[in-house]
């Protein structure tokens, strides 16, 4: 039984990464043309590389300073509300 649950446990483990492999092929054809258009030939497997890595950072960054804003607006908010309570 335990086996089975650690084949298991070890089978859904892989599902992201087969995820990631299906969007990767699907996504491909859509941006690729655009990027060899701007190359001027054709896009290598390297290249596909790297531009998912820099896609990924992107979006982190875009994460990060989403959080970093909202953040601020909170520090914003309770400034005001520390300025109405004590300042009236």
């Amino acid at each position: 039984m335990d086996s089975w649950q650690d084949s298991f446990k070890a089978g859904t483990n892989l599902i992201p990464a087969l995820v990631f492999l299906g969007l990767n092929s699907m996504i491909r054809p859509l941006i690729a043309p655009e990027l060899e258009q701007r190359l001027g030939r054709k896009l290598t497997d390297w290249e596909w590389e790297y531009y998912l890595q820099e896609s990924y950072r992107k979006a982190k960054m875009d994460s990060q300073q989403k959080a970093i804003q909202e953040c601020r607006q909170c520090l914003i908010d309770r400034q005001i509300i520390l300025d109405f309570v004590w300042k009236g």
